[in-house]
């Protein structure tokens, strides 16, 4: 399949429908210019590729998995230094 495709006056990258299409939504790509810069567009090749980095937790995670890991964490903590009573009272939040 060859489809050709267009450098906008703004500099967009406009894709036919039939790339977009096979083409899952969020996926990253890494881009590639191989060949010399400096020439004409016909003088050098864009090479785009997958990105194979996995999406961050949060990402992906359900709002279920996402306050599992928030109490994972919480509990995770309990080695740390408590902040006072004192400090907690409303006339000192504002200190």
């Amino acid at each position: 399949m060859s489809l050709i495709v267009e450098v906008s006056e703004s500099g967009t990258l406009q894709l036919p429908t039939e790339i977009l299409q096979a083409i899952q939504p969020h996926t990253r790509f890494v881009v590639e210019i191989e060949g010399d810069r400096d020439r004409t567009a016909t003088q050098y090749r864009l090479i785009l590729s997958p990105v194979s980095a996995e999406l961050p937790f949060w990402a992906t995670a359900t709002p279920k998995e996402r306050a599992e890991r928030f109490h994972q964490w919480v509990q995770s903590q309990k080695d740390c230094p408590n902040l006072p009573d004192e400090a907690l009272r409303r006339e000192n939040i504002y200190d």
